[in-house]
């Protein structure tokens, strides 16, 4: 009898260091694999052709004719988003990975059920990890409205093995023809002006014009992952006039092939720059290319500079993962810094002050290995110039890193840095 228990228990170890072994090592080998950019057109030089380029490399197009409004912390983006659901006529489309409990939530799933019950037809999918904390009440709420809300990837016996690809993307469509994504989730931290430890930095677009058939594609992607279901009505995809003159380059990445969209586009980005390149990233875990990548850029002349969350991180363990891979950055003179008043949630990159990457995207092995990211790469001076003066105003308020931080760390810290970055890809 005991040896029986002996083997089961053997067994039990044996399948928990297996899956260990998977959910770290294989991970972060297949997150570290090099997006080796042979030859790209540099942005300063030709940016139509570094779009196309660009677009060639995540299987997408370059969309003319957009409206794309930058949207700055809650103050700006959740008006924004009530007073799109309030004017919805025939569809709201919404996925998020966060969806909590609090004021926020409860606003958004007024909103919702306010737009179902007056015939809206309401599509929700909520990321079964990310949004596991939202009370069922609000669930319930929805759905006795009229609301279609599924969860994306519960866990089920027959699924485990894609439980560790979430959902990340944030997106809300309006009739097919207004769209929003960006960095925000549905929870109270994500209101306000980012501007004291209980309202986060964040950055989110508003889109219309054309590029909206490809935030609208994303969501029907996540939808039929979630339900089966495909709805590609012409209510779903209406015809799209020109609003506006910005070129966008969706970034619709679903790791499936041997590299992600979202890390080629980040690889792309790195490469095309020439004078400035800024980033702006909540969970920034660089795998050792990139840190080349950067190093890299750095030498032939570009301003490479680095915007992390500092004192204020939801992910304690993520910052000590980051801080793993400042030795390489900081050896290769790339400018790290630390946002101080609050957690700063963006995920943007701006290059050159012609061209921006705004979404989901976070820049660690999740993003690029396992995560459905969105975001998209939009092409126009005055939307670049709006993100550098953001970026300059956030870099006023943070910290920057130097070598003798690291050299600061105790054996005991310099440990759980190391732990955490070998289990960076489940962070």
């Amino acid at each position: 009898m005991l040896t029986s228990i002996l083997t089961i228990v053997a067994l039990l170890l044996i399948l928990v260091a297996a899956g260990f072994v998977y959910l770290t090592v294989i991970v972060n080998a297949e997150a570290n694999r090099d997006d080796a950019i042979v030859s790209v057109p540099l942005i300063e030089k030709d940016a139509d052709a570094f779009m196309r380029a660009l677009a060639g490399a995540v299987a997408q197009q370059v969309l003319a004719g957009n409206e794309l409004i930058l949207l700055k912390n809650g103050v700006e983006i959740f008006p924004a988003l009530f007073e799109a659901m309030a004017g919805a006529r025939e569809s709201i489309h919404f996925s998020t990975f966060i969806y909590e409990s609090g004021s926020v939530p409860d606003r958004f799933a007024d909103a919702l059920s306010a737009a179902a019950r007056r015939g809206v037809d309401v599509r929700v999918v909520l990321d079964s990890r990310g949004s596991k904390t939202i009370r069922p009440e609000l669930i319930a709420k929805m759905h006795a409205a009229g609301c279609h809300v599924r969860w994306f990837r519960p866990i089920q016996w027959f699924n485990w093995a894609k439980y560790n690809h979430r959902s990340h993307r944030k997106l809300l469509i309006i009739d097919g023809a207004l769209a929003f994504t960006g960095g925000v989730g549905i929870a109270d931290e994500w209101d306000g002006n980012g501007d004291s430890p209980a309202h986060w930095r964040d950055t989110h677009v508003s889109i219309a014009g054309p590029a909206v058939a490809v935030v609208q594609a994303a969501f029907v992607d996540t939808w039929n992952e979630a339900t089966g279901e495909l709805p590609i009505g012409e209510k779903v995809f209406p015809i799209l006039a020109r609003a506006g003159d910005v070129g966008i380059c969706a970034i619709q990445s679903n790791p499936t092939n041997a590299t992600s969209d979202a890390r080629r586009s980040m690889a792309a980005l790195i490469a095309g720059s020439s004078r400035r390149l800024w980033i702006s990233n909540a969970y920034f875990i660089p795998t050792r290319p990139f840190v080349k990548a950067l190093s890299a850029a750095k030498a032939r002349g570009v301003d490479v500079k680095i915007l992390m969350p500092g004192p204020y991180h939801d992910q304690p363990a993520v910052r000590r993962a980051s801080r793993r891979t400042w030795h390489g950055l900081l050896r290769g003179q790339v400018e790290l810094y630390e946002f101080q008043p609050t957690m700063i949630h963006t995920k943007t990159v701006v290059v050159d002050g012609a061209v921006t990457s705004i979404g989901s995207i976070n820049f660690d092995p999740r993003s690029f290995a396992l995560n459905a990211e969105f975001g998209v790469v939009a092409l126009d001076k005055q939307i670049a110039v709006r993100m550098e003066e953001a970026f300059t105003s956030d870099l006023a308020l943070a910290r920057r890193v130097t070598s003798e931080d690291l050299r600061q760390l105790s054996v005991w810290g310099k440990l759980l840095d190391t732990l955490c970055y070998w289990v960076r890809a489940q962070l």
